[in-house]
């Protein structure tokens, strides 16, 4: 992004640390071992190879993609072990459209996927939200996620958060948080993606600041998002 025509700021997440990629098994082994402390002994040998092949996974997703940060969070929550990554990516746009209808245009090009009668497949939600720094659309869906060994695959619950940029400049702030376990997205997934797009701030030459803009006014919308 050229310094002359501004910049994108936001907080990483505090429990999320930046992702490594490998495709060394021994080395992915051993990072999820430090990224698991303790709690590493509390797996058997089964489950914690699984976990190295989700990372290997991971970071052949993350060699294709050109992200801006990427990381992966390992711990606990109400008391069972938990696992996600958050990636962060500008897909470049052509000219500098008004926010408002690049999230216009998202919202149509995004547009909801009906559940399958069959209950199988992908099943996408898509909302809009205001966040400090402008529109967000926010699509979800479970797709067949991460292939391991043969036909064993780990459903994955994945966000992509969409906030276009403030012109002069050009694209659009894509922040995906994924998960295997979409039983912990709404108490503990959620919150921080929503805490990553309210700390998103554009810096452009000769245009107020975010925290010069008036607040926000009603109720914070993300708080039933995708709950």
């Amino acid at each position: 992004m050229n310094p002359a025509t501004g910049s994108v700021e936001f907080e990483v997440p505090e429990f999320f640390e930046e992702f490594h990629a490998t495709d060394d098994p021994e080395e992915a082994y051993e990072l999820v071992l430090s990224r698991l402390g303790e709690q590493a002994g509390w797996l058997g040998a089964d489950r914690r190879r699984a976990l190295t092949d989700l990372y290997l996974a991971g970071s052949a997703a993350l060699n294709e993609l050109d992200a801006i940060w990427s990381g992966a969070c390992v711990g606990t929550l109400d008391g069972r072990l938990s696992l996600a990554t958050l990636t962060v990516t500008q897909l470049e746009t052509a000219g500098d459209a008004p926010q408002e209808a690049v999230a216009a245009a998202l919202t149509e090009m995004l547009a909801p996927v009906p559940a399958p009668a069959d209950g199988h497949g992908p099943h996408r939600l898509v909302r809009r939200f205001e966040a400090p720094a402008g529109p967000v659309v926010v699509s979800l869906e479970q797709t067949p996620g991460w292939q391991l060994t043969g036909e064993q695959n780990v459903p994955l619950l994945s966000a992509k958060a969409h906030l276009p940029l403030q012109p002069p400049l050009p694209g659009v702030l894509i922040a995906e948080p994924t998960t295997p376990d979409a039983d912990h997205w709404a108490d503990g997934y959620a919150p921080l993606l929503v805490a990553f797009l309210r700390s998103v701030r554009f810096r452009v030459p000769d245009l107020p600041a975010v925290e010069d803009l008036p607040a926000l006014p009603g109720v914070d919308p993300f708080g039933t998002a995708l709950a």
